[in-house]
């Protein structure tokens, strides 16, 4: 079977099993008893898509409907104390993260220039140390010997 086909039943299947406390086995050998059927239906499906066309319109698209309102209705919602991995933002949130990236940017492009000097005075100062100079000295030893040695 191909393997989106197998992804798209495999959705199906952990619906039942990550939305319902399924108990009553009854009920647990109706769901397997449906994807037997469902993935031998999957096997002459060349894609998800394919699969996903002819199964709108099948009789077992029918059946898992059914099945799945049964299972709603005879059993418990499993209730998540954490929130999900997968959060969606809001508009707020995203509109929230669209200004302060364009005001990061802005902030940037303001204080560029200025940074930009205050980098060029910090160094001028430490060149004047001894530590500077002692810098300078050993980059004009290396420049001579770059010279010299050709």
């Amino acid at each position: 079977m191909e393997e989106s086909v197998k992804t798209s039943i495999n959705a199906r299947y952990s619906a039942f099993k990550s939305a319902y406390k399924i108990d009553d086995k009854n009920l647990e050998k109706k769901i397997d008893d449906l994807f037997k059927k469902i993935n031998e239906f999957g096997k002459n499906c060349k894609d998800s898509m394919d699969f996903e066309t002819k199964f709108a319109t099948s009789e077992l698209n029918t059946e898992y409907i059914n099945l799945f309102s049964e299972v709603a209705s005879k059993c418990e919602q499993v209730v998540y104390d954490e929130a999900p991995d997968h959060h969606i933002k809001t508009d707020e949130e995203l509109m929230k993260e669209e200004i302060e990236s364009e005001a990061r940017y802005r902030f940037d492009s303001a204080t560029m220039p200025l940074r930009r000097i205050a980098r060029e005075k910090i160094d001028s100062k430490l060149r004047d140390t001894p530590l500077g100079k002692i810098e300078q000295a050993n980059n004009m030893r290396y420049l001579f010997g770059k010279w010299f040695k050709k």
